[in-house]
Formats: structure tokens, C-alpha cells, sequence
């Protein structure tokens, strides 16, 4: 595994305070544990305002901050990125620039402008590729790749911004490359941010959604008591999560026999066949799967 060597900017509590406003005043407290949070989990900086540095002092300890400056550069598409790298606009500073936007780049050949985006401005080019086309986390790996050491993130993607637990994750599950972050710490932020947002996450969100492990297809089930790293690129634990067998219409006997034995149910196999039809109508009614509570209550019922 390859050392990491990119920085990650992180401007998600920025963002939360343009949501916000003033009523992000009344959560100081958990802003302040998010804060710390974001940087644990594997955020080199943590960016704020000179505004919210005063507003939100004292600061937590331990953790790098950067104060955002307006050394921005806003480039809608590919075609005006490459007027200002044909020299065509001027640009006054590029030490230390920003480029936000860029959101089409998927759509070219975007090493070969990385490479040129390097070579124009220098390695301590940051960039923020937005995310209109849902693909702000694959070209910052890409740029990642290219040789790009600085990438800008916010927290479950707020803002439009590539998702920092999506950055984080692909660098060391997909790209291998190590960290010392920890991403057992994923639902904690996650459980912060809903409360400071007052939103929830989907939870098929990649890395931090709460749903990421459900499984209930039988051949799943089957296939991950196997060998789970079948279905599984990284296990569950690694991001402070656990699976998660669920029982509904789909489920077979064999899964039945998994989750009973998550459960401590002490079962006879001769009864799974009747139960599972029991599951099947339940499950079709709900029209999902069964909780712990409607399992043990149904197993309970066949041995009356």
C-alpha cells in the first residue's frame, strides 16, 4: 500500500454556515465536535471563515485550519479551463489557486488536462471539481492519479462539492493507498451532521449510509457466509459498521438459519420451511423486510 500523499481540504463547515446562516450559532457545540471529527476521520485541513473562526473560538485543539482566501478561480466548463490554460484570460495569481467548477471534465480527456492544469499552475493547485454530473469523486481520484496533491471535499458531498468520506474510501479501498485516518468513526460523523443538517443521509450512500450492509437475496446471503469478500470489497467493521442479514420475501432457508443464529434463536430446522412462508406474506405486506421483533415473534408463534 502506497503512503498517501494528498492533502484534503475540507470546507464543510463553510458550507453548513452559507446553508445556515446565523442559526448554525445555536449548534456551536456539535459544529465544534464535527470539526474534530472531520479531521480524525482523515481531513489534512479544515477550512473556515475569519468569521467563524471568531464565532466558533475557541476552536477545538489538535487540528490544522486554513482561513479561506479569495484566490478562487470559478471555470464553469472544460472550454473556459482551457482559454485560461492557452494563456487567453489572465490569470494575476496562480500560487496557491483554487479551481472550482469544471464539473464536465468526465466528458474529455481529462488526464491530459490534469496534466496541464499541473504544468500551468504548479503542484499547489487545489482542485474542487463540483458535482453536477455525479462524478466529482472519480475525477478527483483521477486527478489523484495524475499527480494532483490537493483535492477539496465537504462532508456527504453538501454544497455540490466531492463527498469526503467518498475520497477518503475510494483512496484506500479502490486506490490502496494508506492513511492513518479512521474511518471507524464514519456513523459518529454522520449521526452529528444529521442532527446539525436536522436531515438524514440515504442510506445507500456510499461509506457512511446505513443501509450499505442490508443484505437479503439468498444467493447473498449464502455467498457472503461463504467467503464475504464476494460481495464485500472491505469489511463492515472498517467503517464502524456491521452486517446487517435481512429477512423478507427473498430470503431462503439458509438465510433464515444465519439470522436466527445472529439472534440466539435456538431453532429445529423442520420448522424454517413453514416460517419462511410466514416471512414471505409478512414481508409482501410491509412491503419490506422484517425487523428483529416481527422475527422472533413468528418463530415463537411455531412453537406454540
Amino acid at each position: 500500500m502506497d503512503e498517501r500523499k494528498i492533502e484534503i481540504i475540507d470546507r464543510t463547515i463553510i458550507v453548513l454556515r452559507e446553508i445556515f446562516g446565523d442559526k448554525l450559532k445555536e449548534k456551536s457545540a456539535q459544529v465544534r465536535e464535527l470539526i474534530k471529527l472531520l479531521y480524525i476521520i482523515g481531513s489534512d485541513y479544515i477550512e473556515i471563515t475569519q468569521e467563524l473562526y471568531e464565532e466558533l473560538s475557541p476552536l477545538p485543539q489538535d487540528v490544522k485550519f486554513i482561513i479561506s482566501n479569495n484566490n478562487k478561480i470559478e471555470i464553469e466548463s472544460v472550454n473556459v479551463l482551457c482559454e485560461v490554460l492557452n494563456n487567453k484570460l489572465n490569470i494575476y495569481n496562480k500560487s496557491n489557486a483554487r479551481i472550482v467548477g469544471i464539473d464536465d471534465i468526465i466528458f474529455y480527456d481529462y488526464h491530459k488536462i490534469f496534466l496541464e492544469i499541473i504544468k500551468f499552475f504548479g503542484n499547489n493547485i487545489e482542485l474542487s471539481i463540483k458535482n453536477n454530473y455525479k462524478s466529482a469523486t472519480a475525477m478527483s481520484l483521477e486527478w489523484v492519479k495524475a499527480g494532483g496533491k490537493k483535492v477539496v471535499t465537504t462532508f456527504a458531498g453538501i454544497g455540490g462539492f466531492a463527498p469526503l468520506q467518498e475520497i477518503l474510501g475510494g483512496s484506500s479501498f479502490l486506490e490502496k493507498i494508506k492513511d492513518h485516518s479512521n474511518y471507524r468513526l464514519f456513523p459518529k460523523v454522520l449521526s452529528i451532521f444529521e442532527d446539525i443538517t436536522e436531515s438524514k443521509i440515504k442510506g445507500n450512500a456510499p461509506f457512511i449510509g446505513k443501509d450499505i450492509f442490508n443484505v437479503e437475496s439468498g444467493i447473498h446471503v449464502n455467498g457472503i457466509a461463504k467467503d464475504s469478500r464476494t460481495f464485500e470489497p472491505y469489511d463492515p467493521s472498517e467503517i464502524g459498521r456491521k452486517r446487517n442479514i435481512i429477512i423478507g420475501k427473498h430470503s431462503s432457508v439458509n438465510a433464515l438459519e444465519i439470522k436466527l443464529e445472529e439472534l440466539n434463536i435456538k431453532y429445529e430446522h423442520d420448522n424454517l420451511t413453514i416460517m419462511l412462508e410466514d416471512v414471505r406474506k409478512l414481508s409482501t405486506q410491509k412491503r419490506g423486510g422484517l425487523n428483529n421483533d416481527e422475527i422472533k415473534r413468528l418463530y415463537k408463534k411455531l412453537c406454540i
